[in-house]
């Protein structure tokens, strides 16, 4: 069961606000903590409290000033490669996400190619006009293995005996890899 969708807005009761911002930054804080001792990459927060214009600096204002120099002295390129805003982050999703559904069409039409050669080989009719496409998709795919076989067949009869047991030995290699 999915979660409903949650309503991003400011908290307008202004003590309840401050409490929730106080729970949320040490929520943050520990999170910080346990990724950095986990991975053990060094990382820092900087938070601003908009009531109190003060700033609060994970792990203290020292090691983030620190952190942020050390930030700023590597090369641009460098500073952007794992930094991403929304816009970034959604193109590298919806582009994931469009490879997976070309993967699952290519692999669709492999299997209605596979479904209509058992078809075929069963003798059901396959006379239906809307099928045409299937089966001159089928009849390319049928030509190009026919095609790969008859070339593997022609390099093996040029090889000398000792080539070919060599070549069988090489491809049984790449069969367990």
């Amino acid at each position: 069961m999915g979660k409903n969708k949650i309503k991003h807005e400011l908290i307008s009761h202004e003590p309840n606000r401050r409490v929730t911002f106080k729970k949320r930054k040490a929520s943050l804080f520990r999170k910080l903590t346990e990724i950095t001792t986990l991975c053990g990459i060094i990382a820092c927060a900087v938070v601003y409290d908009t009531s109190d214009s003060k700033m609060d600096a994970w792990p203290s204002p020292q090691e983030a000033f620190y952190v942020l120099e050390n930030f700023k002295k590597l090369p641009e390129q460098r500073r952007g490669q794992f930094m991403m805003d929304q816009k970034a982050f959604l193109k590298k999703n919806i582009s994931r996400l469009n490879g997976q559904l070309e993967r699952a069409r290519f692999k669709n039409q492999a299997l209605d190619a596979e479904l209509l050669l058992i078809e075929y080989l069963e003798g059901k009719h396959l006379s239906d006009s809307s099928r045409l496409g299937s089966l001159l998709a089928l009849e390319d795919q049928l030509a190009k293995k026919i095609s790969f076989i008859t070339n593997r067949i022609e390099f093996m009869e040029v090889l000398e005996p000792n080539e070919v047991d060599a070549e069988i030995n090489s491809d049984e290699m790449g069969d367990q890899g």
